[in-house]
């Protein structure tokens, strides 16, 4: 069975260019604009792991990610915040939240988005 990967990103080039190197790696990927789709899509189906930036419109990454923590039912998807923010006191927070990894989308190359994703998903 294929992992189905989640992308919450409003940045379409960032989003698509993700998804293509997750499809191409065999991941299944389901792509979400903003905060409202991506919290509707988190609520809406069974995924085994989250790429979620921080700075969405409509609710910020945040609160997706506090709102899939409190869940009984979704607490245990990894949920790996991909953003550009690097300041600590958001990090701290993220993790503080429940995030099982922090990555700056300006410090890594997508192939080693990749091999991020792959320490959190055992794949056959």
């Amino acid at each position: 069975m294929k992992k189905k990967i989640l992308i919450i990103e409003d940045d379409q080039d960032v989003r698509e260019l993700y998804a293509e190197v997750l499809r191409d790696e065999g991941f299944v990927v389901k792509e979400a604009v903003d905060g409202q789709s991506g919290l509707a899509k988190v609520l809406g189906d069974v995924h085994d792991l989250i790429l979620l930036d921080i700075m969405l419109p409509k609710f910020d990454g945040l609160e997706i990610l506090r709102t899939i923590k409190k869940k009984a039912e979704l607490k245990d998807i990894p949920v790996i915040l991909l953003t550009n923010l690097g300041r600590e006191s958001i990090i701290k927070e993220g993790f503080a939240l429940g995030a099982d990894g922090y990555l700056i989308k300006s410090e890594h190359t997508p192939e080693q988005i990749v091999l991020e994703v792959k320490k959190f998903l055992v794949t056959d």
